[in-house]
């Protein structure tokens, strides 16, 4: 699957139903810094109110390619 997916399912209880999912998108969307916090814990202080240094950061540190992130944002209902 990808990596940048796992990362950010990877703190939710397990399995989650697709209202679960659904709640925790919308929570995601409500408050993206605390969501950033929580599901990638290691990303500096400095950057995480930039979306773009984020994706960077985690290109970097986490081998995520820029298909993996269009892959994940074509997944997305909301867009």
């Amino acid at each position: 699957m990808n990596p940048l997916y796992d990362a950010m399912m990877t703190n939710q209880p397990t399995p989650m139903n697709p209202l679960m999912k659904m709640q925790y998108m919308m929570q995601a969307m409500r408050n993206p810094a605390a969501f950033v916090r929580q599901a990638f814990p290691d990303i500096p202080a400095e950057i995480q109110n930039n979306p773009n240094q984020i994706l960077q950061y985690l290109q970097q540190t986490r081998h995520i390619s820029n298909q993996q992130i269009q892959n994940l944002v074509n997944q997305n209902p909301y867009r």
